[in-house]
């Protein structure tokens, strides 16, 4: 197996690969090397009191405080207008047969500006996903030509139905054939049983004792349930935190703006059990931190929720056509604690009204337009700017207050709360055996190191892989004059049914401090021979940089490989 660690300069080689790299960031005579990313880039949407996209701002029209403290602005840049035609001579990646990429940005377009749609079907009953579904088909009838849209699904875990496409064809055809299924934990209907255990109680009306008992005893069956329906919540709050942070690895390598929109019912970041958190079965639970947590690390990817309630308009539950009997009225129930206890625990709006404005997003709900976070974000967009600084002291790994004021009145402003001042990992982090194989078989991929790969048939049956990475998306330290990565590049093999036979091995390009900038915008480049097994449907080809704690993934699909 030949394996290589040389860092490639060949213009042509790389244009043959079909990678073009822009420079993200400004030139530098001498290249510094920190931990973590200096440059903060800012996502901010302007509107006036209509709610109409208000353009034609400029930079100076705009303060960037950081922590309170004015930070001048490296660049600005006006993301509404719409998307101009790259020139004629424009650099493109040329099509190349066996040439595969994970970016999914378009070549000439300096602003791309993406949407994800989430289709929650972890934390939505049946019946709601049922018209979420009829109404995201015939919202995608009608999508912009040209928008760029990917779908998901949450369930047991995080599904791609379609990556990003401006197919709207496409879409809907991924949307009717998908599998929803049923959720994985179920939630009981506590206002039901409420009522139940009135009817029960009222049974025994005419022997004082012997209602008292009943009382008792329902209550303990009523804190039974609640403390069912808490492990189901927990299980699921987890669960959707979890498909959040993949699903923000996997978008955080695409540049510009990314909004994702989650239709779902969502969840309750406070669990309360018992009498109000007392007695025997009484407990309090607060996941805010955890939420807070998963909210800012989709804020420092870029990512912008659009979060709208699947529940559509709601009315009492009492006065359904669904109930069969209505709940006790204040103040004269039997099990008031209890149902004041359900109510805190089972309302979504703290947890996601919270995810939504730390990210500069929007939580959407009491509507029967479940399309509305689509059209938010296209109203959004037409006022959208992009502003960036650099942070003037070493990254605290903090969490940092940003604030973005305009000096015309009567505006409104809205961007991520804050980000994260990253130091990355002081030492290199190894994978263990079981990361591996979670991240060879997960069915979302990483962006966050762009990769290209070129792969080649060779006649004993082998594939001749050259591989380049952004060297840009990478930490490279000194190492005497040279500058040195410490990568582990990891290729699986995958069957249709799942079945995996992978092999790692490191990596350490290494380039000299002088070439750094010529380094970067030609990528770090990566040979290797690998033969497929029999099966094997595609292959999955990972890196990983061990001192930043980041990856990048490429699926390569067999069957279509030239010949």
């Amino acid at each position: 197996m030949l394996e290589s660690a040389k860092m490639s300069f060949s213009p042509q080689r790389l244009l043959l690969l079909g990678l073009t790299v822009a420079l993200a960031a400004a030139q530098q005579s001498a290249p510094v090397f920190r931990a973590g990313t200096k440059l903060v880039e800012v996502t901010v949407t302007v509107l006036d009191k209509k709610g109409n996209a208000v353009a034609g701002l400029e930079q100076a029209d705009f303060t960037i405080l950081d922590d309170g403290k004015p930070r001048p602005a490296a660049f600005f840049r006006f993301d509404g207008a719409p998307a101009v035609s790259p020139p004629e001579n424009a650099a493109h990646a040329p099509s190349h047969p066996g040439v595969f990429t994970n970016r999914a940005e378009t070549a000439g377009d300096p602003t791309p500006n993406i949407t994800a749609l989430v289709l929650d079907a972890l934390n939505t009953p049946p019946q709601e996903n049922v018209v979420v579904r009829a109404q995201m088909l015939r919202y995608l009838r009608a999508l912009a030509p040209q928008t760029r849209v990917a779908m998901f699904l949450m369930g047991r875990q995080l599904r791609i139905l379609h990556d990003f496409t401006d197919d709207a064809a496409a879409l809907r055809a991924k949307l009717d054939k998908a599998t929803v299924g049923m959720p994985l934990v179920s939630i009981g209907d506590y206002s039901q049983s409420i009522v139940e255990a009135e009817a029960f109680v009222n049974m025994f009306a005419g022997d004082p004792a012997m209602q008292k008992a009943a009382e008792e005893m329902m209550r303990n069956v009523l804190e039974a349930e609640a403390q069912n329906n808490a492990a189901a919540r927990r299980d699921r709050l987890e669960r959707s935190l979890a498909a959040m942070e993949i699903l923000g690895d996997h978008l955080a390598g695409i540049p510009g703006r990314k909004n994702l929109v989650w239709v779902g019912a969502g969840f309750s970041m406070y669990t309360i059990t018992g009498r109000m958190g007392m007695g025997s079965r009484g407990s309090v639970e607060n996941f805010e931190s955890k939420v807070r947590a998963t909210s800012r690390r989709l804020a420092q990817q870029g990512v912008i929720l659009y979060i709208v309630d699947s529940k559509g308009i709601t009315v009492a539950a009492d006065t359904t056509a669904a109930s069969p009997a209505p709940l006790p009225p204040r103040g004269r129930g039997r099990f008031e604690q209890q149902m004041d206890t359900e109510a805190i625990s089972s309302d979504p709006h703290p947890a996601m009204e919270l995810m939504a404005s730390i990210t500069g997003g929007r939580y959407l709900f009491n509507t029967n337009d479940l399309a509305a976070g689509f059209k938010q974000t296209a109203i959004d967009l037409q006022g959208s700017y992009t502003l960036g600084f650099y942070m003037p002291e070493d990254p605290d790994g903090k969490w940092h207050k940003l604030k973005v004021r305009l000096k015309r009145s009567g505006l409104n402003v809205r961007h991520r709360e804050g980000y994260i001042a990253s130091t990355g990992p002081a030492q290199p982090v190894e994978w263990t055996e079981e990361t591996w194989r979670t991240v060879f078989v997960n069915p979302v991929g990483s962006t966050v190191i762009p990769m290209t790969v070129k792969c080649e048939r060779m006649p004993s049956g082998a594939l001749a892989l050259t591989l380049v990475a952004d060297a840009g998306a990478v930490q490279f330290r000194p190492d005497g004059e040279n500058l040195k990565a410490d990568l582990e590049i990891g290729i699986a093999d995958r069957t249709a049914d799942g079945v995996v036979r992978s092999s790692r091995s490191a990596f350490n390009p290494s380039v000299p401090a002088a070439n750094w900038e010529q380094a970067r915008g030609h990528g770090v480049v990566y040979q290797k021979q690998w033969k497929p097994g029999a099966n094997a449907a595609d292959l999955r080809l990972i890196v990983y940089d061990t001192r930043s704690g980041q990856y990048g993934s490429l699926d390569v699909p067999l069957a279509k490989l030239p010949r």
